[in-house]
């Protein structure tokens, strides 16, 4: 990394604990599972949990007895050393709180039993180990060393079991065809799949262009392996969640050669991948649309030409002017490309769901038309939910129905639910921020919103002189973005709680908030 990253505390105990709790996260969490998919969910649930209590405890021990050190006594209050993230994760603790005290089951609430087990303990756990992570990680690059060795199994993983290869037996013989075809690598549910490559393949695209060392091949190495498994694990989500950090990244690097070159040079290896999929397709699983298009459609192979002519191009550019910087006009257009871009993507959205809601769309057209049948029936479910929020009482509307409590009020339409579509039942409304209004309130999902609102603006910032802000950060956008079809789980959620925390712990420094507890 950049010079701007170089370590100048000093590096203590505590900080080294940090550090393994990371690589260990990020290198055999990924990987644990007990008794294959029967119960992956809780066994990545209590992997955490038990790491993360020890992580904590054995912090705060190390900080109890730093207390009676008089070296280490200072006159600073410690409510002055809170950012704006602190006071917004403590509002979430205390919406959550609230709405598990007015639940109609506060012990599911407490646990999340009903759901994905996202209930009120596991948060208060995501805010011990943001406090401590934010407050004390110091950065090493071996952690994401780990971090693409191990997540380039998990993807290695997932391409080899939609090629039918299953090198560690996840798939028991007692499985149906609907459970082989929904569940991949060591993640789970193809749709967790995908959120798990939205969560690691930013950060590792950002740390690849601006990587000074060898190690930057194995994040090129994690990012195409990653691409070939959001097109392996088939979800939609995965494109939801990229495309739109991608042209983030994109208009970060587009002022400086350098920069473009690494870019073009990575998007070119991960259209590379998909591509080297198209020879073995036929052997694999059915794709959908989108991601049978990518693989093997002609303007595929003509895009990977245009990125490899551009990389070759800012080489050269790059080579022969190290220092020459573009102009911001060059930024300014991209911007408003991209929103021109973003701008036709909802006028198509707008017109096809409420102006034409007759004429026969493609499976990809499709997507531009929302009804109960949208994404998989999402369209339903998203209905049904916003329905069941504008018929509560103002108590509800202000704290909802109890964390991850959607199961119980969705229950009215399981049989409707189960004789359109064939689902028996849902435990999620298949978008964060819906499920949160539903199960937390407009109070509960205010204060989320303003959780991860402040850690993005405030890496921004910080990104200006320290380039591991946006590391932190694009993850955290990128989670954020494919989360609007997606359902938070203790699978993939808590990597979005341990790169929040990063982004806050270099926003503290570099906007020169105190770090110390």
């Amino acid at each position: 990394m950049s010079k701007n990253n170089s370590v100048s505390e000093k590096y203590e105990v505590k900080n080294a604990l940090v550090n393994y709790y990371l690589a260990i996260m990020f290198s055999v969490f990924p990987l644990f599972a007990t008794d294959s998919y029967s119960n992956i969910r809780h066994d990545k649930l209590y992997f955490f949990v038990y790491l993360s209590f020890a992580l904590v405890v054995v912090e705060t021990v190390i900080l109890v007895a730093s207390l009676f050190s008089k070296r280490t006594r200072t006159g600073q209050r410690w409510y002055k050393q809170l950012s704006l993230t602190d006071y917004s994760f403590a509002a979430v603790i205390l919406c959550f709180t609230l709405s598990t005290i007015f639940a109609e089951f506060p012990a599911d609430s407490l646990s999340g039993s009903q759901g994905r087990n996202n209930g009120l303990l596991l948060f208060i756990l995501y805010f011990a180990v943001y406090i401590v992570i934010s407050r004390l990680y110091q950065f090493r690059e071996y952690v994401f060393a780990v971090l693409a060795v191990g997540s380039s199994v998990v993807f290695a993983l997932c391409v080899l079991n939609f090629f039918g290869v299953d090198p560690l037996g996840m798939y028991n013989q007692n499985y149906s065809e609907a459970v082989r075809a929904d569940f991949i690598s060591t993640i789970g549910n193809r749709n967790m799949m995908s959120c798990f490559c939205c969560i690691v393949i930013p950060a590792l695209a950002v740390l690849y262009i601006n990587c000074r060392s060898a190690l930057r091949f194995l994040y090129l190495v994690g990012c195409g392996l990653g691409f070939a498994s959001v097109l392996c694990s088939d979800s939609e989500s995965g494109f939801l969640g990229l495309v739109p950090v991608m042209l983030v990244i994109l208009l970060y690097c587009c002022r400086i050669p350098q920069r473009l070159f690494r870019f073009f040079a990575l998007a070119s290896v991960m259209l590379f991948c998909a591509k080297l999929l198209s020879f073995f397709v036929a052997n694999g699983r059915e794709l959908g649309t989108l991601q049978h298009g990518v693989i093997s459609s002609i303007w595929s192979w003509i895009m990977l030409g245009v990125l490899v002519a551009l990389s070759v191009m800012f080489f050269f550019a790059a080579k022969n002017s190290p220092e020459k910087l573009y102009p911001k006009a060059v930024f300014r257009v991209l911007l408003a490309i991209a929103l021109f871009f973003a701008g036709a993507i909802a006028a198509l959205f707008v017109y096809f769901s409420f102006i034409d809601t007759s004429s026969e769309l493609n499976s990809f057209f499709s997507l531009f038309r929302f009804n109960a049948r949208w994404g998989t029936h999402r369209g339903y479910i998203w209905i049904k939910a916003w329905r069941i929020f504008t018929r509560f009482d103002l108590k509800s509307i202000l704290f909802g129905s109890g964390c991850d409590t959607f199961y119980s009020q969705f229950s009215p339409y399981f049989s409707t639910l189960y004789s359109r579509f064939g689902d028996s039942s849902t435990n999620a409304a298949h978008n964060e921020f819906l499920n949160y209004l539903v199960c937390n309130g407009v109070m509960g999902l205010a204060a989320y919103l303003a959780l991860v609102g402040s850690v993005i603006v405030r890496a921004l910032k910080a990104a200006r002189t320290n380039l591991l802000a946006l590391v932190f950060a694009a993850p955290v956008l990128c989670y954020l973005f494919q989360s609007v079809v997606n359902i938070a789980t203790p699978i993939t959620t808590p990597f979005m709680f341990i790169f929040l925390a990063l982004s806050e712990n270099i926003s503290r420094k570099e906007n020169k908030t105190p770090a110390e507890p």
